[in-house]
């Protein structure tokens, strides 16, 4: 290895020369070998490795200070709590959270884009949209079954309370016969009471 006497480079492993200056710690830039014939590089051709690769832009993040990207989160938050309250047997807790994360959902994805510069550069996606999109549809999945429950419980009321009113195992069948309910219905309100 040359301790750099001969090209008139300084060894950068090398202690600085007496009486030297102290100068700010700087990260060391490798240096590859010259490219040209003889170890020797063109002139007016630089190094890629002797300038510091500029840093590359971070992807768009939620930030907590920004009112629409807190809408986005909380919509995301209640569209999952909503479809776990359903799944848990809880629809009237369920639909509320429900609603609420589709009405937020909706509110991110109607705000409009900022303009940019170029119309015809494409344009990033926005770190909001797709938490909007995915509370949208846990919310709306909720939604829908949270609306089935109660449909289903309007509907066949009177057999569902006759199940729930009766004593016995029997008077619970027997409920099928005095109020008419598909079949599925009994097949599902038995094997919850086994």
């Amino acid at each position: 290895m040359s301790s750099g006497e001969d090209s008139g480079e300084r060894n950068p492993f090398a202690p600085p020369p007496p009486g030297a200056p102290d100068q700010p710690w700087r990260p060391r830039v490798p240096q590859p070998p010259a490219d040209g014939p003889g170890g020797e590089r063109p002139e007016g051709e630089q190094s890629p490795w002797g300038r510091p690769q500029p840093e590359q832009p971070a992807g768009p993040k939620l930030d907590p200070s920004d009112p629409l990207h807190r809408t986005a989160r909380n919509a995301l938050l209640c569209g999952f709590a909503a479809l776990l309250a359903v799944l848990a047997t809880f629809p009237w807790v369920g639909f509320p959270l429900a609603l609420l994360a589709v009405w937020y959902a909706v509110t991110v994805l109607r705000t409009p884009a900022e303009p940019v510069a170029d119309p015809f550069a494409p344009r990033p996606v926005r770190p909001q949209v797709p938490a909007a999109l995915s509370a949208l549809i846990t919310g709306g999945l909720a939604l829908v079954m949270s609306l089935s429950v109660f449909a289903l419980q309007f509907a066949y009321h009177d057999y569902l309370d006759c199940v729930n009113s009766a004593l016995t195992k029997e008077g619970a069948q027997s409920c099928a016969v005095d109020e008419p309910a598909p079949a599925w219905l009994v097949t599902m309100t038995e094997g919850a009471d086994e």
